[in-house]
């Protein structure tokens, strides 16, 4: 239940700090837009200024009509002062000017003054003007101006409170952005804690996944180690068994029999003790001299002809077993090149090869075929001996591993577990065919070295043997 609640606080908390860091982002976006708004707004001024220069015009509108009294040939264009004087009249009753003086509570006074200067359009289209008329142009106009005069005090007025309060928006304006940057760092703490925590407990799980492969690993190793040690002690109480009892038999045999034993009786009696104690030390050397070997070995990779490889071995097995019928096939066609190491070569085949005479009758053949397949050089061996069955068949290769069927014949169970991994060094396999009662199959796979057909002289001329002992 803790565990359950654990994770969906894990998957909650930051789900929650996303959301949260995700309204206060648009709020602060909405905040800095209000504010952008406002500083883009400011009415108060552009009143001041519009108020301003329409008081300009109507002082200049004033000072050229004194100057048309005191002068009446005077070059003052009253007309044209007259139109600006207009267009700023309707600058300033234009919709955002007029709202900003309903709001100073002046907008009616100076609509009407306004209209008063309007309605002396007449005097200035006529182009003469006589004095009561200038007389009522300079009233109007200075009613006007000072209408103007007041409107522009209360509009600087206005800016000021206005820029007060401005400023005050601004602030808090800016504390509540403020307010949500923190908010916004919290939450990025937050999710930076959380990615934190969720990187250490990724780590913690691979270091514990790592950690679980090594002992799956360890495991493993001890498994294989137990199965070794217990092939092992299979192989040596059987295999030992025998010369002890032997032994152990002769002993007896002639204790009892004391003075009594003929000295030829004791000659054959103490003979068959010393084969037995021989084969005792057989076994134990060709288990240490497999051990040295693989310790020491070291691969020399060069062109070879897999036949000519073959047929040495077939050789050096005749020599040693001279009575038994060995037939080579080469169906290669003189194409059997390989990279391999000659010598290793030679061990594999000359094992499959004592292996094959060693565990079928005298009377049968063995026979080594040697072909080319799919790019694949290989080296057959085949007999007619007692076969293995197919349980046994998945183990031949494991280090010290004897089938049921050969336990009656003396070996270690190491040579084809070694010749494995010679061929697996020169980047080949071996491949097992057997059936019971009819005999077996063992055959080396090398890749085929295709750019090369004719192995040097000394390739094929492998050094003597090391003794990889029975399988």
């Amino acid at each position: 239940m803790s565990l359950t609640r654990s994770n969906v606080l894990g998957y909650l908390l930051p789900i929650l700090a996303i959301m949260v860091l995700a309204i206060l982002l648009t709020v602060s976006l909405f905040r800095l837009a209000d504010i952008q708004r406002a500083m883009r707004n400011n009415v108060n001024a552009n009143m001041v200024w519009v108020i301003y220069q329409t008081h300009v015009e109507s002082l200049m509108l004033a000072n050229a009509v004194q100057h048309r009294l005191v002068d009446p040939g005077s070059d003052s264009d009253l007309l044209h002062r007259y139109q600006m004087l207009l267009s700023r009249i309707s600058v300033l009753n234009d919709g955002p000017q007029k709202r900003a003086l309903q709001a100073m509570g002046i907008a009616e006074t100076l609509t009407i003054q306004a209209d008063a200067v309007v309605k002396l359009a007449e005097l200035f289209e006529n182009g003469t003007i006589d004095a009561a008329g200038y007389a009522q142009i300079r009233q109007a106009l200075s009613i006007f101006s000072a209408t103007l005069q007041s409107a522009s005090g209360k509009a600087m007025m206005a800016q000021w409170e206005e820029a007060g309060e401005r400023i005050d928006t601004y602030r808090n304006a800016v504390l509540t952005v403020f307010f949500l940057m923190i908010g916004i760092w919290i939450c990025g703490a937050v999710l930076s804690v959380q990615l934190l925590l969720a990187l250490k407990k990724t780590r913690d799980n691979e270091r514990i996944r790592q950690r679980g492969i090594e002992l799956q690993k360890q495991l493993e190793n001890e498994r294989k180690i137990s199965d070794l040690y217990r092939s092992f002690g299979s192989m040596v109480s059987h295999q030992f068994r025998t010369p002890l009892a032997i032994i152990d038999a002769t002993m007896q045999r002639l204790i009892r029999a004391g003075d009594r034993m003929a000295m030829e009786e004791i000659r054959h009696r103490a003979t068959k003790a010393r084969q037995a104690t021989q084969r005792l030390n057989q076994l134990i050397e060709n288990i240490l001299q497999a051990d040295r070997f693989m310790e020491q070995l070291d691969v020399a990779m060069r062109p070879c002809r897999l036949a000519d490889i073959a047929r040495q071995a077939v050789a050096e097995q005749q020599a040693i077993a001279p009575r038994r019928a060995i037939h080579v096939v080469d169906e290669t066609g003189g194409e059997s090149t390989v990279l391999c190491d000659s010598m290793l070569t030679s061990q594999i085949i000359g094992n499959l090869l004592s292996n094959a005479i060693k565990y079928s009758e005298e009377d049968t053949a063995v026979s080594i075929r040697t072909y080319r397949q799919n790019g694949q050089i290989y080296c057959q061996v085949s007999d007619q001996g007692r076969g293995i069955s197919a349980h046994d068949l998945t183990h031949v290769f494991k280090r010290y591993f004897r089938a049921k069927a050969t336990t009656d014949i003396v070996g270690t169970g190491i040579g084809l577990h070694i010749a494995m991994e010679l061929a697996v060094l020169q980047n080949g396999t071996i491949l097992a065919c057997s059936e019971p009662g009819v005999g077996s199959s063992f055959t080396l796979q090398l890749p085929c070295h295709r750019h090369l057909r004719i192995c040097p002289d000394d390739a094929t001329q492998a050094a003597a043997p090391v003794k990889l002992g029975a399988a």
